[in-house]
Formats: structure tokens, C-alpha cells, sequence
């Protein structure tokens, strides 16, 4: 966390205008975009929720990351084009401008409301998600002091540094999160839970399959996670960020393969060793009735030494804090730029009139 407000700190010294702390300059790389994109999209819901879902269906629950897959690259062939070729591109800092292009001042109005909303709400679940994941790690450490203190360090580092220390932030957490949940959380339980014979003892054996899944949840994820590869405020000012369409393409089809498969089956790999775990009866505050999120939480409490455990709690803590800064950043965007910047003019008319 302090190196997240050192990032921030260090771009607050260097900005140079809106274009530099809402859309990075426009000069980004394909690869810092790419990881960018997929550390926003994979956040608390995401790599908490994917051990719930591995917890709950086994490797089925890798499916959900596969619909993020395919918008990113739906949206790299469809998408990006469109808005990259259009004249007013390098104008842009939000995506209801793109909207007000289209469709008039009114529409990205409303666009710029719906989404003000949307993304301080998405930002307070992310907080929500590493509060929870805290008091389970720190059981001293309430829900409520974590709350505060992820949303203060979010907060501060954020509005210090732009979309440039979000997007580098976003970096650096998205390689902790994998070095952690790929180094130190699938090896260590693997071997905790006794390796691949007790696993296929301990769970059915749909769980360990890829077809425990039924068409309308396979619909469900795809009618919920695809269409926000369209209209996401936090893609959108990557988008602007790149340094040309070539760029944003490579991003997303970057971001893409990151969700799925990799990110998809670390997460419900974590969350079936933690059902393993449960079923033989390592930890015993898991039981039914109780959520099944927790299961990842107690699993990485119970088998990791200390420093080990604050390692992976880091990486998890750092998928939350790259979403939670991302949303924050597109709602204040929308605040300022959407809401706030077409009244400008009419509040000055008045002020000098009176």
C-alpha cells in the first residue's frame, strides 16, 4: 500500500494537464494497457468470487472468465476500430462524450449519470470484498477498519496520480496477484491438501470437470460480462489512453488470454483445494450455510505461515485496490467531465450577468 501511494505521489509531480490525469497522456503501451485492463476487470468480485465459484462448482466456474475473454477480443474486432477512426478521438476524456457524439448532449448526459452512479458503487463493492477478506485473514481487524483504510489508500493514491498511477499501480498489483496466487497459494495448498489422489477422493466428480455447467448459467455470465466490454468507463479511458488502435488491440487481445485462461483457473483452482480442505476437515469454521467466498479466506489462514500468508493476502489485496482505483477514476471523470463541464459555461454566463 505504501508503494501504491508512491506511485501516485510520484505522478502528481508530473502532471501536465487532463489529458495526462484521465487518459495517461495518450501514449501508453500495449502491455501496461493489456495488464491494466485485466488487474480493473479481475478485481475483489472476480478473484474472490472465483473461489467461491471454484469452491461451489469445481472447475466449471472457470466458464465465467471465459465470457470475459471473448468480449475483450469481440470488443478489440467491433469496438476499438469505431472509436479510434473517429475525428474526434483525441478530444475525448469520457465515454459518454463518445455518446454525445452519437447521439446528442442530452444522451451523454444520462450516460454520464447512469455511469457516475454505477462506478462509485462499483467502487465501494471492491472495498467491501478486501474489508471482507481482511477480517477474515486479521480476525482482530474489524470490516469497518479495514474499510477505511483500503478506501483511504485507494482514495489518496488516486487522486494524486491519475489515470497514469492507476494504470501503473494496476501493473505492479497484477503481477503480484499472479507471482502470489501461482507461486505461493496453488503449490503450498496443493501440497497441503495431499496432492491430486485426495482430491478426486474428497469431491464429486463433476467438480473436476469442465461440464458442470448448465446453458442458462453459461447465458447468465455471458448477457452480464460481454455487453461491459462495450460500455465499460473504465475500458474506454484505456482506450484513449493508447497510443493508436494498433495498440489498443494488442491490449485487449493481451487482456483477454490473462482472464482466461490463466487468471480463471488459478481462482477456482484456489477455490476446490479450499473445498478439499473443508471436506477433510482442516479448518473448522467452514460449514454449511456459510458463505461460500469464505472458503478461500479460511483455506489461505489455516495452511500458510505467517509472511507466506501476508504474501497472498497482498496479492489478493492488490486485485481489489487495481479495480477500486479504476472505478473511482472513471466515476470522478464522469463527475467532472460529464456532469459538472456542460454546466460551466451557463454558470459563468450567469455569474457575469448578475
Amino acid at each position: 500500500m505504501l508503494l501504491m501511494l508512491g506511485v501516485g505521489l510520484y505522478f502528481h509531480r508530473k502532471h501536465q494537464g487532463n489529458d495526462d490525469y484521465y487518459v495517461g497522456g495518450r501514449n501508453m503501451n500495449s502491455l501496461h494497457i493489456g495488464l491494466s485492463v485485466v488487474a480493473t476487470d479481475v478485481g475483489g468480485g472476480f478473484s474472490i468470487g472465483l473461489g467461491g465459484l471454484g469452491f461451489v462448482m469445481g472447475l466449471s466456474g472457470s466458464w465465467m472468465l471465459f465470457t470475459g475473454l471473448i468480449g475483450a477480443w469481440l470488443s478489440a474486432v467491433l469496438l476499438i476500430p469505431r472509436i479510434c477512426q473517429h475525428p474526434k478521438f483525441r478530444e475525448w476524456l469520457t465515454l459518454p462524450q463518445w455518446f454525445g457524439a452519437r447521439f446528442g448532449p442530452k444522451a451523454a448526459l444520462v450516460a454520464g449519470l447512469i455511469s457516475a452512479i454505477g462506478y462509485t458503487g462499483f467502487t465501494s463493492s471492491q472495498l467491501l470484498a478486501g474489508a471482507k477478506l481482511a477480517s477474515a485473514g486479521f480476525p482482530d481487524f474489524s470490516i469497518q477498519q479495514a474499510l477505511w483504510l483500503m478506501g483511504g489508500i485507494a482514495v489518496v493514491y488516486t487522486v494524486m496520480g491519475g489515470l497514469k498511477a492507476v494504470i501503473y499501480t494496476d501493473t505492479i498489483q497484477w503481477i503480484i496477484l499472479l507471482l502470489g496466487l501461482g507461486g505461493i497459494g496453488l503449490p503450498i495448498a496443493w501440497q497441503a491438501v495431499g496432492g491430486w489422489a485426495v482430491i478426486e477422493q474428497s469431491l464429486p466428480a463433476d467438480m473436476l470437470s469442465l461440464q458442470n455447467i448448465t446453458a442458462v448459467q453459461i447465458f447468465n455470465w455471458a448477457i452480464t460480462i460481454i455487453p461491459i466490454w462495450f460500455v465499460g468507463m473504465t475500458l474506454f479511458q484505456r482506450i484513449l489512453a493508447c497510443k493508436d488502435e494498433r495498440t489498443a488491440r494488442r491490449a485487449w487481445y493481451l487482456a483477454g488470454l490473462f482472464e482466461w485462461p490463466i487468471m480463471a483457473f488459478m481462482g477456482v483452482g484456489l477455490g476446490l483445494l479450499a473445498r478439499v480442505a473443508a471436506e477433510n476437515g482442516m479448518f473448522e469454521a467452514l460449514h454449511t450455510g456459510v458463505d461460500p467466498e469464505q472458503g478461500l479466506p479460511l483455506l489461505l489462514v489455516n495452511l500458510l505461515p505467517a509472511g507466506l500468508l501476508g504474501l497472498l493476502l497482498s496479492a489478493y489485496f492488490s486485485a481489489i485496490l487495481s479495480t477500486a482505483d479504476s472505478c473511482l477514476m472513471a466515476a470522478s471523470g464522469n463527475v467532472i467531465t460529464d456532469l459538472i463541464q456542460p454546466f460551466r459555461p451557463q454558470w459563468a454566463s450567469k455569474v457575469r450577468s448578475s
